[in-house]
């Protein structure tokens, strides 16, 4: 029998990893796969709102697997519209935060929160200018990472996809962000000096 919240904290870790460390270098495929995280946590989210109407949870996560790899593909292909990208993707990581936070367990509630961030986060985000890319995935990454890792150790609260709030998981998210900004802007400088030299 397959254990379905080690194998969502699995996919959720490796997306996760792979946003929190390719943003400066790769921002194509962080965008794909935060498209295909963001997919895959809504479709089993709406999916758990049908009950016993639902599937079974293997055709549940071949469904998100779907839909996620089709959200993927879709944010895949805006490279023309990069910072705005971006920028939603910083409102949404920021606006899942707070929903995070807040003291209910609705998960549409969260949903309502994070997009609203998104959409306000890809109108302003280019403000940010070049910086925007890495503080985003940065970020992202940090926060699906830690999700992730609380789905795969079964830590409550990180089923709707929100990262459940206790001292040590907001202390391994801003570690995770700050490192992963630090070493995005060397990775940055590096290349801008290879590059011009």
């Amino acid at each position: 029998m397959v254990d379905y919240n080690c194998l969502l904290g699995f996919i959720t870790l490796v997306c996760g990893a792979v946003i929190l460390v390719y943003g400066a270098t790769l921002f194509r495929f962080v965008l794909a796969f935060a498209g295909f995280w963001l997919g895959f946590t809504l479709t089993l989210i709406g999916l758990s709102w049908l009950g016993d109407n639902a599937p079974g949870q293997a055709v549940q996560v071949m469904i998100a697997a779907v839909l996620g790899a089709v959200a993927g593909l879709t944010l895949y292909s805006l490279v023309k519209i990069t910072l705005c990208a971006a920028g939603a993707m910083l409102g949404l990581v920021i606006g899942l935060l707070v929903a995070s936070m807040l003291p209910f367990s609705n998960a549409w509630i969260g949903v309502q929160i994070g997009l609203g961030a998104a959409v306000a986060g890809a109108v302003f985000g280019h403000k940010l200018g070049g910086a925007l890319t890495i503080c985003a995935s940065a970020i992202a990454g940090a926060y699906v990472t830690v999700t992730g890792t609380a789905r795969l150790f079964g830590i409550t609260g990180a089923y709707s996809g929100l990262m459940p709030v206790t001292t040590q998981t907001v202390a391994v998210f801003l570690v995770f962000a700050v490192i992963s900004i630090l070493a995005q802007f060397r990775v940055r400088h590096l290349r801008t000096l290879r590059l011009g030299g």
